[in-house]
């Protein structure tokens, strides 16, 4: 169901403090996120070895974390090394909980949730605008009531934007005439998306200032897609017919980490160097949310039609054109489960003594 050799974002930096633990579900694992007194980002697995209780509800030690039942310590690595109930007794070797690899990367905490021998911190994708204060990063946060190759879908088929959010990005006239084409990159698939010669949509509309604005554009939104579910849309507007560089480009960050075989976690937020303003910003930031919460909305829908099954595939859908990409991505992200799944099958497995 989920492919764990990979790198998801399990929070944003800001969410990560000193003085608090934060329990996540990370594909159907209970883990509890923190900073040392160094402020190093870490994640261990949310469940004392001993009772049981959630260490996210204990206290953060500086250097660890101490579970609040009955005060077991436990070390950045996950190792007990304190049991104060009964300090003159050995640590058995197995009080202990799993550590994932993390890496704080552009203002996100980065978690490999498979073999930690194979985490490499070279396959974090390189979003490095949301590092830059001249583009203005700002990233927010959606729980969804969906599975998260749902909400891939409706990133890579961007032909929903002229209904779902009609108001806003598209409307319902531009559906037959926008153009589209689908390649294969380095690190996954590129779904570029163009509505040429056009009116400008709405959100556009209350950005952009200069006077090429109120005549005929073209719209272009390309979205990147990276394995299992870490994408960047580039998109923008420019003077029809007219190179990009003369029109005005923002950064829709879209990676979203399943929580359960149901439920995702999206982290979401838009950069631009367009905005120029605070009031710019705010408008923008206002109608972005807005975009976005009709997404949630309609994926929920869908969730609840499907009831419990995750996959949608399975139940035979009719297949649009516009699904190319998505499809695509489900068929390298199985692919690339199954790989894994076997490798975990056909791994060498060690005597007993």
């Amino acid at each position: 169901m989920f492919l764990r050799n990979c790198w998801y974002i399990a929070a944003f930096s800001s969410e990560i403090l000193r003085s608090r633990a934060l329990p996540r579900t990370l594909l159907n694992e209970k883990v509890v996120l923190f900073r040392t007194g160094e402020g190093r980002p870490i994640a261990l697995e949310d469940r004392c070895p001993h009772r049981f209780a959630p260490l996210s509800v204990g206290r953060l030690t500086g250097t660890g974390i101490a579970c609040g039942y009955h005060g077991m310590e436990f070390d950045t690595s996950g190792r007990c090394i304190a049991n104060p109930t009964q300090p003159d007794e050995k640590i058995p070797p197995h009080a202990c909980v799993r550590a994932y690899p993390v890496e704080e990367r552009h203002g996100m905490i980065w978690i490999w949730m498979g073999d930690t021998a194979k985490a490499d911190a070279g396959l974090i994708p390189d979003y490095k605008e949301y590092d830059d204060p001249a583009w203005n990063p700002q990233p927010q946060y959606m729980h969804v009531k969906g599975n998260y190759l749902l909400l891939v879908d409706n990133l890579l088929d961007l032909s929903h934007i002229n209904f779902v959010h009609g108001g806003i990005l598209g409307s319902p006239d531009r559906a037959g005439k926008m153009e589209h084409t689908t390649e294969a990159t380095e690190t996954g698939i590129a779904e570029r998306w163009l509505s040429p010669a056009s009116p400008i949509v709405p959100i556009w509309d209350g950005l952009i200032r200069e006077e090429w604005g109120r005549h005929s554009v073209d719209l272009w939104a390309d979205m990147y897609w990276q394995a299992p579910s870490n994408m960047m849309l580039d998109t923008g507007v420019t003077p029809a017919g007219k190179s990009r560089t003369l029109g005005a480009k923002a950064l829709s960050l879209n990676c979203v980490t399943p929580e359960t075989a149901t439920t995702t976690h999206y982290f979401y937020g838009t950069a631009g160097d367009y905005w120029k303003d605070r009031s710019v910003l705010l408008d923008g930031a206002f109608s972005q949310r807005i975009a976005f919460q009709q997404d949630e909305a309609m994926i929920e829908a869908v969730q609840a039609n499907m009831g419990q099954d995750w996959d949608i595939l399975a139940m035979k859908p009719v297949i649009n054109k516009a699904d190319r990409a998505a499809l695509q991505a489900r068929r390298i992200v199985r692919k690339l489960i199954d790989a894994e799944t076997e490798q975990q099958t056909t791994a060498p497995k060690l005597a007993l003594a």
